[in-house]
């Protein structure tokens, strides 16, 4: 009975870690989180020019963005950007720009930066998506 027992405990423990290790977490350096106040999000457009500029001044081919979202009623969405094709001093230097960029994204909504963003896929809601986008 005993050996019985030991063995049920083992098999439910075993497929509560399973059902955990199917959670994914994505994890961003930075990310831009567009909120709305009440009528919608900021335009990404200043986001856009920012970036284009930055690739031109430095040389940069491309950088990767993952746009998350819906995320609420209002069309609220972040970017997650891996930072992967950026040294480490681009990388500080694309995080600076961003943070002025963000500050001035006030239309609708607003625009907030978050440094070393961790999102869990099974928080999201059901209607959210996550989209490669190239810059």
């Amino acid at each position: 009975m005993r050996k019985l027992l030991l063995f049920l405990a083992f098999i439910l423990a075993s497929a509560i870690c399973r059902a955990k290790s199917n959670d994914s977490t994505l994890y961003y350096p930075v990310v831009v989180k567009f909120q709305s106040m009440c009528c919608g999000v900021p335009s990404d457009e200043p986001l856009q020019k920012m970036i284009h500029v930055f690739k031109r001044k430095y040389h940069v081919k491309s950088i990767t963005a993952f746009q998350i979202g819906p995320l609420g009623r209002e069309g609220e969405y972040i970017l997650g950007f891996s930072l992967s094709e950026l040294n480490k001093k681009r990388k500080q230097k694309f995080i600076s720009k961003l943070k002025a960029t963000t500050i001035l994204m006030k239309d609708k909504g607003y625009a907030e930066l978050e440094l070393n963003y961790s999102v869990s896929t099974s928080s999201l809601s059901s209607r959210a998506t996550i989209e490669k986008l190239n810059f």
